[in-house]
This record gives structure tokens, sequence and C-alpha cells, in this order.
């Protein structure tokens, strides 16, 4: 009886140091400055920034978010992701008064749906005996009474976080070992370089503007 409760515990600490070390590897990845391509917008004002650490209490409540446990996980965790981004970066645009941030409302809008159809037809190809239903948490704000600066700012500092926890469930599902087909890992990847660059991106059009 003894024997069986130390290779549980032994298999729970492992499974805990497993996490935390891809973790930490995310983290790295994500606050680390390298040369990854630049995304659409570096022309525009405040341009990308290169380092810089992320609000803490930001980056705990990232963490808190972001776990999967397989592909099936990831698919609907990032689709029900993705369709609060676009909804958000819909009324962002709406309400907006700077251009830079209407044109970033619109690849979002746009690059987010495509990514949304691409996953709800692998769901539909791969899971169709299985549930879909996702117990989501919204993670920004309502933005519908605001305006102006005011919208800027907090969708700014909501999709920062938003963004995070994307960047952490697509590094979770590659360096997991939980993608069961090929074609997820370059589509995980994508995301994942896209949406950090971005993070460096809003923050400093944050620094820039406010």
């Amino acid at each position: 009886m003894k024997k069986t409760t130390l290779v549980i515990l032994g298999a729970s600490i492992a499974a805990v140091l497993l996490l935390l070390i891809g973790m930490m590897g995310t983290i790295i990845y994500l606050l680390s400055n390298n040369n990854n391509p630049q995304p659409n917008f570096q022309n525009m004002s405040g341009g990308m920034m290169g380092s810089g650490l992320m609000n803490t209490e930001m980056m705990d409540e990232g963490m808190m978010h972001a776990t999967i446990e397989s592909e099936h996980d990831y698919l609907v965790h990032m689709i029900a992701h993705h369709e609060e981004a676009v909804a958000s970066a819909t009324v962002l645009k709406a309400n907006t008064d700077r251009p830079e941030m209407k044109q970033f409302a619109d690849t979002i809008i746009t690059t987010q749906t495509a990514e949304i159809n691409q996953m709800k037809s692998w769901l539909d190809s791969w899971y169709p005996n299985m549930d879909h239903q996702v117990d989501y948490q919204p993670m920004m704000r309502d933005l519908t009474n605001l305006k102006g600066d005011a919208v800027d700012q907090a969708f700014l500092q909501d999709m920062i976080f938003h963004h995070m926890d994307a960047v952490m469930m697509s590094q979770q599902l590659i360096t997991s070992d939980y993608a069961d087909h090929q074609e997820i890992i370059p589509f995980a990847q994508t995301i994942r370089d896209t949406q950090r660059d971005e993070i460096h991106m809003m923050r400093n059009w944050l620094a820039t503007w406010f």
C-alpha cells in the first residue's frame, strides 16, 4: 500500500514539474527579444518595442487561464478565445479614432475569423463524435460604452493579457506533444509568433499614447 502511494505521489510531482518547466519556457519565449519577423504594423506610429517585462499580475492571471490537456482541448478553447477577440475588435473598430487601431481591429477580425473557420473544420473532421462545448471565462471587459482614448487604452490593456493566453496555449500544444495531427503544429506556431509580436506592438502603443 505504501509503495503504491509513493508511486502515485512521485508521478504527481513529476507532472507538476513538467508543467512548471513548460510554463517557464513559454514565459522566456514570450519575453525574449529575438529577430522574429515583424507584424504588419511596423510602419505605424509607435513601431515595435524590443523587450520588456509584462505586468506581473497579468502574467499570473494569464498562466491560470492557459491550461490545455489535448489537441481537442486546444481547438475548442482557442475557438472561444478567438471569438471573444473578434467581438472585442469589432467594438473597437466602431469606437476608436486612431487609424492604427482601426487597422489592427480589421486584422484581428480577418485573421482570427479565418483561423476560427479552420479550427471548426478540423473539429468536425477529426472529432465528429466529441462534445465541442467549452466553459470559457471572458478575459476582455465590456467596451461598448467607451470611445476614443478610453476604448483604445482599455482594449490594449486587455488584449495584451488576452494574447498572452493564446501564446501560452499554443506553446503548450507544441511542447507537450498534444498534437495528434501534424498540420496543427505550424498553425499553432503562427498564432504564437504573430500574437507575441503584437504584444510588443501593443505595449509600445500604450507607452507612447498613454
